[in-house]
């Protein structure tokens, strides 16, 4: 058996390198390929990764500066709230003395204003006629 063997192992070997070339010669370049287009991919995704990174810092900036005009206007409408609670309880103080006042001025008989009759105008009352 063993001489049997021994001239099918040079075909066989043969054989072996000549479809190890053929897939070596296909493959290399492929995976050289696959390289250069990885390379590329990577070198697009990190500028989009640094692009991200500077939107990312200019969002941050944005929403703290919209954070301290938030604790701004809120501290505002906090004054506005307690400077209206001061002018309510003015006009509750106020409240008595104009009701006294309202009081006197009812009882009081009402000035007499003198204001001048209307007589109608010439023109409009020959036309009120005339209709």
């Amino acid at each position: 058996m063993s001489g049997k063997e021994t001239p099918d192992n040079p075909h066989r070997v043969t054989r072996w390198l000549a479809e190890s070339q053929h897939l070596l010669s296909n493959v290399i370049p492929a995976l050289m390929e696959d390289r250069v287009r990885l390379r590329k991919s990577l070198a697009s995704k990190e500028q989009e990764c640094d692009r991200l990174e500077t939107e990312l810092g200019q969002l941050r900036r944005h929403f703290d500066a919209l954070q301290t005009e938030l604790e701004r206007l809120r501290s505002e409408r906090q004054t506005m709230a307690e400077t209206f609670g001061g002018v309510v309880t003015l006009l509750g103080q106020l409240q008595g003395p104009l009701g006294e006042i309202a009081r006197q001025l009812q009882g009081a008989p009402p000035a007499a204003v003198d204001t001048p009759t209307r007589q109608p105008h010439p023109p409009a009352a020959a036309a009120a006629a005339g209709s």
